[in-house]
């Protein structure tokens, strides 16, 4: 506005300097093309021509007035001067005929009227005013109602999202609706949304973190809370075994002197000598079933031999026979060699067995058949056990062996770390795969005994 302004005050002394100029111009033609002809009127003395040549000239665009002045009298007159402001010029009357000494004739006076020229330069500076505070009316209204579109309501979009802004993290990220804009041209808007969206995402994943914190300290606790329990189990199991053993002993011992005294003997009945002789068998499996556990559960030094494979299998099912039956499932034996053996500790392979068995049989279907697969490969010994359960996605795949995961409603997430774990102190590896049934593979990969068997002594 000021610059309009500015400019039109410009042109405004311009177009005046312009009338002004033409006002004299106007003078300088009365000059050049009347000042003879009204000297010759005033030396012949014809004041009617005079005047009429005066009347004539008065009414030239804003000449006010015409005075013909000789010997301080004014001889003729024409128009009224009604301006304040004027031009007064002033022209000497010469004889037209050669003399030695001109003297003048009289005196041309000229008034021309400024008035009317300042009116219409007043006119004009109102009319600018009027146009400029229309036009900046209509530039401002134009700006508001574009910035409205470009940058308030982007503001109150941003606004709102910071007011709704929240912890939870699923909020969408904020967009704003504008034209797209090369990848490289980013504004103040951009930045803002950007750091919004930043911060919702930092909030969320603070969040989070704690969560987890939360979560692992909580499942911490639990899980001392689950430990003490388990130790005092370990030692009531511990003493129950140590109770049963010794009838277990009676029993077979019993049995095998009954057996001995009616042994010869023609009229003891046979099957009195075979149920005889299944009570000392059964009893002395009961006693190494409970000596299995006893080591099983117990905190005792490890020691590494030469363990046979299917010595090794035939323990472990021995302690599955009761969740064979709960859970209805079979379990199938495939060993490519009977005589292959592997390197290790009894009781800690029992126990990764005894976890990877149980886990199959919990995820398997009744009446279902769970396999294990022994073969050897180079000096290695390959145990796999197969199941025919539903399976795990593949995001819990990744987690498999990560302590404290668990797919179980009730589960600790500690049995197939630790069973890992075992394994890797064995210089073995621990192996997860979906067969193409669904359900899960796990392969126990072990050092071989036939060829690692002068390397082997006791650990702890």
């Amino acid at each position: 506005m000021l610059i309009t302004i500015l400019s039109s005050a410009l042109q405004l002394y311009v177009e005046y300097q312009d009338e002004v100029a033409q006002i004299e111009q106007q003078i300088e033609q009365i000059q050049n093309s009347h000042l003879d002809g009204i000297a010759h009127y005033v030396e012949e003395k014809n004041p009617l021509q005079l005047q009429l040549l005066i009347d004539g000239l008065v009414k030239l665009p804003d000449i006010e007035r015409i005075s013909i002045i000789a010997r301080d009298r004014v001889l003729q007159r024409a128009g009224e001067v009604m301006s304040d402001r004027v031009i007064d010029t002033k022209l000497l009357l010469f004889p037209l005929e050669p003399v030695d000494v001109k003297e003048p004739l009289g005196t041309l006076h000229l008034v021309a009227g400024l008035d009317p020229l300042y009116e219409r330069l007043k006119q004009k500076i109102w009319f600018i005013l009027v146009a400029t505070a229309v036009k900046t009316f209509l530039i401002a209204a134009f700006i508001l109602l574009l910035f409205q579109y470009l940058v308030t309501r982007h503001l109150n979009k941003i606004s709102q999202y910071a007011h709704n802004l929240t912890l939870n993290g699923h909020a969408p990220a904020l967009t704003l609706d504008r034209l797209s804009a090369h990848h490289d041209e980013v504004d103040e808007l951009d930045t803002v949304v950007t750091a919004l969206n930043e911060m919702q995402s930092r909030l969320a994943e603070e969040l989070r973190l704690r969560e987890e914190a939360e979560f692992d300290s909580r499942s911490s606790r639990e899980q001392l809370a689950h430990m003490d329990r388990v130790t005092s189990m370990e030692e009531i199991a511990s003493s129950i075994a140590h109770e049963i053993n010794q009838p277990l002993t009676a029993i077979s011992t019993y049995a095998q002197a009954a057996l001995r005294a009616h042994k010869g003997d023609e009229q003891v009945p046979p099957a009195l000598n075979t149920a005889l002789e299944k009570i000392t068998e059964q009893a002395l499996r009961a006693g190494e079933v409970i000596r299995t556990i006893r080591q099983f559960i117990s905190k005792q030094a490890t020691s590494r031999g030469v363990i046979g494979v299917k010595a090794l299998l035939t323990d472990t099912s021995h302690l599955l026979e009761t969740l064979v039956s709960q859970y209805k499932v079979s379990l199938v034996q495939g060993i490519a060699d009977e005589r292959l053996t592997v390197i290790g500790d009894q009781v800690q392979l029992q126990q990764v067995l005894f976890n990877l068995l149980r886990n199959a049989m919990e995820a398997s279907p009744p009446e279902s058949i769970i396999e294990i697969w022994v073969e050897e490969s180079g000096d290695r010994v390959s145990i796999r056990i197969r199941d025919h359960g539903s399976g795990i996605s593949a995001e819990a795949a990744k987690e498999i062996f990560t302590p404290f995961f668990t797919t179980k409603q009730e589960g600790m997430g500690m049995g197939l770390a630790i069973c890992k774990t075992i394994i890797d102190a064995h210089n073995g590896e621990l192996n997860f795969s979906v067969n193409e049934f669904g359900g899960c593979d796990f392969t126990l990969i072990l050092p071989q005994g036939d060829k690692l068997a002068n390397e082997v002594g006791p650990v702890s």
